[in-house]
């Protein structure tokens, strides 16, 4: 383990990082305790329920699609939850760019820290699994806060571009690393053969070099990343998960490493694990779904018909 963690690292695939522009943007919201940081986060996320009508049609549409025998009026309910937790995890997204490490270390508790220790001791790097749930952003900066080493977080750019910079300063201050997304699986292959920790997001629908998979009862399309990285280096799968806790604390929930199938045969492997990952993200949305990031346009690939205006690309899918 690194024996500072706040230690500045060298960041080469990072993109720029313009502390101003996000110190600035904590100036905005200040600091306030954690009622009033709940408050605020609720009237921006009310604000984006209200004014969103596009987005609040993917969410109720995917909520509906997900859990067909919910009424309305729990679909309406949670759909508008979604927007709080959205809007307060963007407040605290934005007081961590002025965030001393103590503040992180106190707003967070770790659940299954022994899972980690023994994977880190074995010594053949960690394939950490997450989803958009809680505050998946401050949860993988108290990682490297509380391990005492860096997380290599691979990311997509973000836009505008001065958003994209605004969050990865927030992301990286405490020694995280950026991969970006495009070409990245030689730095992921890098990174874990240097017994490092490489964090993925696994439940957003990729179609490029995918796999399917069944998610929440309807096939889906998920990125085999982690699987094949955990193939190639014989290293752990872990899944972590932060959870927003009523007080504004937060709870870090790390799975025991996911039972890895290994048969020989590379492509069914990959598929089998791709799939057990999903389950593992599907049953932390189903404890937590008004946490949940549902306007992301999971079930695109293959029925397009739940999101108004999205024109599905004429490619046959490979299963």
């Amino acid at each position: 383990m690194n024996p500072n963690p706040f230690k500045a690292h060298d960041r080469h695939d990072e993109p720029p990082q313009p502390r101003r522009l996000a110190e600035s943007g904590s100036v905005l919201t200040g600091s306030p305790r954690p009622g009033g940081r709940i408050r605020l986060g609720r009237l921006f996320g009310e604000l984006g329920y209200r004014l969103g009508g596009p987005y609040r049609t993917i969410v109720q549409r995917n909520l509906k699609f997900a859990f067909p025998s919910w009424p309305e009026r729990r679909i309406a309910e949670v759909s508008r939850r979604v927007f709080h937790n959205l809007g307060m995890t963007l407040i605290e997204m934005v007081q961590c760019a002025r965030m001393p490490p103590s503040d992180l270390l106190a707003r967070c508790r770790l659940k299954g820290e022994d899972h980690f220790i023994r994977a880190l001791e074995a010594g053949r790097g960690i394939v950490l699994v997450s989803a958009h749930l809680g505050n998946w952003e401050i949860g993988l900066q108290y990682l490297a806060c509380h391990l005492g080493q860096r997380v290599h977080l691979v990311v997509r750019p973000l836009v505008p571009r001065w958003l994209d910079q605004w969050v990865n300063h927030a992301r990286t201050r405490f020694g995280n690393h950026l991969i970006l997304k495009k070409q990245a699986f030689p730095k992921m292959l890098k990174a874990i053969r240097a017994d490092g920790i490489v964090a993925l997001m696994v439940d957003l629908s990729s179609r490029k070099q995918s796999v399917a998979v069944d998610y929440f009862g309807h096939r889906a399309r998920v990125s085999p990343a982690a699987a094949l990285l955990a193939a190639r280096c014989n290293s752990a799968i872990i899944a972590a998960f932060t959870i927003r806790n009523p007080d504004g604390s937060f709870s870090i929930e790390v799975s025991a490493p996911v039972a890895v199938q290994r048969s020989g045969n590379l492509k069914n492997d990959l598929k089998c694990n791709a799939q057990r990952i999903t389950g593992i993200v599907e049953k932390a949305v189903r404890e937590h779904p008004d946490q949940y990031l549902w306007l992301q346009k999971r079930w695109k690939d293959y029925h397009p018909y739940l999101y108004p205006g999205y024109r599905p690309q004429p490619q046959p899918l490979d299963e």
